[in-house]
């Protein structure tokens, strides 16, 4: 059994229960408690409906997601796929990667500042 605050060996890869208590962790940590207070505050009495409609996009985009996981059969997200589809131009993905980063730091941002 693994500790709970033990640090990876190189090489050795996240599983089932770690990627899902960081994929729960940040939705009930960011996308309820931080974003719900702004979101209720920018829309108003329309919270319901936003939610709805990023409710909509979360679930095409990971419609989207499963179906490139499915094609290209490697762990590797954004990156990976967009080196797959396009293999002859290796910016793209070095530039995917790069938007990447920049919107979990402004996510953080978003967090840190609720």
């Amino acid at each position: 059994m693994r500790h709970p605050t033990r640090r990876l060996a190189p090489g050795e890869k996240l599983g089932k229960k770690e990627l899902l208590a960081i994929g729960v962790g940040g939705m009930i940590g960011g996308g309820i408690f931080s974003v719900l207070g702004i979101t209720v505050t920018l829309s108003g009495n329309g919270a319901p409906f936003a939610f709805l409609v990023g409710a909509v996009v979360a679930l095409v985009a990971g419609y989207f997601f499963v179906r490139l996981a499915l094609h290209f059969r490697d762990d590797g997200g954004v990156f990976t796929y967009l080196r797959g589809a396009w293999p002859r131009v290796p910016a793209l993905p070095a530039l995917a990667g790069w938007i990447l980063l920049a919107m979990y730091v402004g996510t953080l941002a978003l967090y840190a500042y609720t």
